[in-house]
């Protein structure tokens, strides 16, 4: 496993920039089954070199507006993504998922998610609604398979010890919901690797409109 170097689309992500991001936010209340799954896998990352992603930053990434940092854009534009939003995930209602297994890869730790033609779909629109208001050229964000991610590494570090540990959490999985999107500015902190002096990154962002898919 290899740090964690956040990239703005396809580029290496500027210091101190904001990007305008969608995303898509879990249901986490207390002593819901992936609630407990995180805690048990923050648990279980103690003492590796990562950065675990707290409860209230759990999320899952639908489309990031490249065209332009945060700041570039207007609050009317801002107010078109929304609508625009709006109208394309009316009827979705919402989705249920589940969670796991975890997974170690090049730069942390995620979580599968599935089943995911739904979320997928929903991505789809996302991206439709974004290309109406900024244009079909505004998105560089590669899409993938849709995931979420649990923790975010600080340093080198043996992926198949890490790989281990994330296993033996059990349970593995957890049903989930998804009822609302975000539209946010999201950008990164400098902070130390919990019990260590070794600088990581942590996710955060100022949220701008609540879209529900539940109405």
């Amino acid at each position: 496993m290899k740090p964690f170097h956040p990239t703005f689309g396809r580029a290496p992500w500027p210091d101190g920039l904001r990007a305008l991001q969608v995303y898509a936010l879990p249901d986490l209340p207390p002593g819901s089954a992936l609630h407990t799954l995180l805690a048990d896998l923050r648990k279980a990352l103690a003492g590796f070199p990562v950065v675990p992603v707290p409860d209230e930053r759990a999320h899952i990434t639908l489309d990031m507006v490249t065209s332009g940092p945060a700041d570039s854009f207007t609050d009317a534009e801002h107010r078109d993504l929304a609508e625009e939003l709006r109208v394309s995930v009316a009827g979705i209602g919402p989705l249920r998922l589940q969670a796991g297994s975890p997974i170690a890869y090049r730069t942390g730790v995620r979580l599968d998610l599935h089943p995911d033609g739904e979320l997928a779909a929903l991505q789809h629109r996302v991206r439709a609604a974004v290309h109406r208001v900024f244009g079909p050229d505004s998105t560089a964000y590669p899409l993938g398979v849709l995931h979420t991610t649990v923790a975010y590494a600080a340093a080198d570090t043996d992926t198949d010890e890490l790989a281990q540990a994330v296993h033996r959490v059990r349970p593995g999985h957890a049903p989930f919901t998804v009822r609302r999107i975000i539209v946010n500015e999201v950008f990164w902190q400098s902070v130390p690797v919990p019990g260590t002096a070794l600088p990581g990154r942590r996710i955060c962002w100022d949220t701008l409109a609540t879209i529900r898919l539940d109405g």
